[in-house]
């Protein structure tokens, strides 16, 4: 889905095309790190291949902005709310907004009076129908937000899915349906796990007596750190803890089935071709991951704290023992084209600022 702009918006940016581009987002144990990684992913993109300065005005814990400042970006931390309202803008040509709460009319009149190019990345809040592009993946909640009043561009599918690069479609890179035998699991519920999914699927990966070899990565902002690996211990033949783990995409592509929670996660696995169970932290995730789950590329459980351990645990032997399954669903999944999304959008951003 992809609404166009009138042909005079294509002007408003000339001025200030070659200024810094802003992030606005926040990271914490309650918001995950996925706000975070998806930004970083654009940013990325926009330096390597553009040369793009940019700059992250961000709120959250110290873990969130560590992975800012380790990948080289400048961090302006704001402490509450109104802070990214009040933002003074200097010279900057745009803005890319990743953020759960609306901010003030007056933050969008003081960008539109100095040109600046203002983005949104699947954003929920108000602040969608003030943005000039607005980037969303295909869920069903997009078209029920409304957008008579929005007067920039929708670019909605699911090649507009942010993604680091090293998830980029590449065929030499694609997962090959051959499982292993015993099938390799992989437990990654993001970077923080509230609602501590990782312990509830190895609680019920003990009752399996079907054979598996399972790695469980350790996000940067876990709280049950020690009962997991307390877990897994008991288990040193069947069940790996990981941790920092710096090539992610090529650990997923390794993998015959992942396990976790919704998030940007679930997007990185289907790019690589996985099949994957997932469990959902809200509602609003649950009706999100239905789109891969109708897609035939995930098996959606639903939202976590409702799944019983006798529906996980059958799900996990059924995707476990089932490679016919795994097969089918790791083709669909690659048949989505997921990988390209942050190409894609650093591309639009930065055609709009040279019109």
């Amino acid at each position: 889905m992809h609404k166009p702009a009138p042909k005079d918006q294509y002007a408003t940016c000339a001025n200030n095309a070659h200024g810094s581009i802003l992030f606005f987002c926040e990271g914490s144990p309650e918001r995950g790190f996925g706000h975070v990684g998806r930004c970083l992913a654009l940013a990325a993109e926009l330096k390597e291949e553009h040369s793009r300065n940019c700059i992250f005005v961000f709120r959250g814990n110290e873990a969130a902005r560590n992975k800012i400042s380790e990948a080289g970006f400048q961090v302006i931390e704001v402490a509450n709310e109104p802070d990214f309202s009040n933002y003074k803008f200097s010279n900057e040509a745009a803005v890319i907004l990743d953020l759960l709460i609306p901010l003030e009319d007056t933050f969008f009149e003081t960008a539109s009076s100095k040109n600046i190019l203002i983005c949104t990345l699947d954003d929920p809040t108000p602040n969608r129908l003030k943005s000039d592009l607005a980037f969303y993946p295909p869920v069903p909640q997009v078209k029920e937000l409304g957008w008579e009043n929005h007067a920039g561009e929708l670019f909605c599918d699911w090649d507009y899915i942010p993604l680091r690069k090293e998830f980029a479609n590449t065929p030499s890179l694609a997962h090959h349906s051959k499982s292993s035998a015993p099938p390799k699991l992989l437990i990654t519920a993001g970077g923080s796990d509230p609602a501590n999914i990782t312990l509830k699927t190895l609680l019920a990966l003990r009752k399996l007596n079907e054979p598996f070899h399972a790695k469980v990565i350790i996000g940067p902002m876990f709280n049950d750190i020690d009962k997991i690996k307390k877990i897994s211990t008991t288990f040193l033949d069947k069940i790996g803890v990981l941790s920092n783990v710096k090539t992610m995409a090529e650990l997923m592509r390794e993998s015959d089935i992942a396990v976790g929670s919704f998030g940007m996660t679930a997007y990185e696995l289907a790019a690589c071709g996985i099949p994957q169970l997932l469990m959902c932290l809200t509602d609003d995730h649950e009706r999100s991951a239905s789109a891969l789950h109708d897609a035939g590329a995930a098996i959606s459980l639903g939202r976590y704290d409702l799944v019983s351990e006798q529906i996980l645990i059958e799900n996990l032997r059924k995707l476990i023992s089932n490679e016919s399954l795994r097969s089918e669903m790791s083709s669909n999944a690659q048949k989505l084209g997921i990988g390209d999304g942050s190409s894609n959008i650093v591309s639009t951003i930065i055609q709009r600022l040279a019109q």
